[in-house]
């Protein structure tokens, strides 16, 4: 009896809406609507090379050092001699600059360095993956609305800049540059500070360690406090 009223039920029911396809979803503006500043032409323009999702992104994606790993595992695998004692290193080098942004910001300096060292490994590693893909990728993927945001931010950035979107490079999840700033972040918090027209937080160290020390100060900083207490 239960078999047969659930069979029921089931032909009663209407079925529930299938996902749309990459293609589809592609078609509808890789997020739903057009943000204001960005022209639909511009929208296909900047799509036209995404035909697919990225596997490598959702395979990173559901595998996430911070899920898998515990904090000691986390930290021990980051923090070690080696990184602490190139930390010291570039805090010593770069001493000048860094003293300059922290009149400017307010930051201290080892706090700068920290970020930019856990970030991106002191600049070294700032993405491989081609972050309009990156984003459209993870927008499809269960139509996540921060990353659709992002797509649109990350648009934007190419728009305002004119430079190919290929260029725009950063990490699995869309973090770019030095800081590894979301698109988002980059609009709001990077900062041109040696003036020459772009905030470049890729290639240029003032540019960076400015919009780290930005970023904190607009986020609510304190000059003078702690940045927190071990309990």
């Amino acid at each position: 009896m239960r078999t047969k009223a659930c069979l029921a039920l089931a032909l009663v029911l209407p079925a529930a809406p299938q996902p749309p396809t990459f293609e589809e979803f592609l078609a509808g503006g890789g997020a739903g609507a057009v943000t204001p500043g960005i022209s639909e032409a511009t929208l296909d323009g900047r799509l036209a090379g995404v035909t697919e999702p990225d596997p490598a992104v959702l395979e990173q994606d559901r595998n996430q050092p911070e899920r898998i790993q515990t904090l000691d595992q986390y930290l021990g695998q980051r923090l070690s001699a080696r990184t602490v004692r190139t930390a010291r290193e570039k805090l010593r080098s770069n001493g000048q600059l860094l003293r300059m942004i922290d009149a400017e910001y307010g930051v201290p300096p080892p706090l700068m360095v920290a970020i930019w060292g856990l970030e991106s490994n002191f600049g070294r590693f700032t993405g491989t993956h081609a972050t309009i893909q990156t984003l459209v990728t993870l927008a499809y993927d269960n139509r996540r609305s921060l990353f659709r945001s992002e797509l649109f931010d990350a648009l934007a950035i190419v728009e305002q800049s004119g430079s190919p979107p290929a260029e725009l490079k950063g990490a699995w999840a869309g973090a770019m540059g030095q800081p590894q700033f979301i698109p988002s972040s980059y609009r709001k918090h990077a900062v041109d500070f040696d003036g020459d027209g772009r905030a470049d937080i890729w290639t240029n160290l003032p540019d960076v360690f400015a919009s780290i020390g930005n970023y904190l100060k607009k986020s609510g900083w304190q000059a003078g406090e702690p940045w927190g207490r071990e309990v």
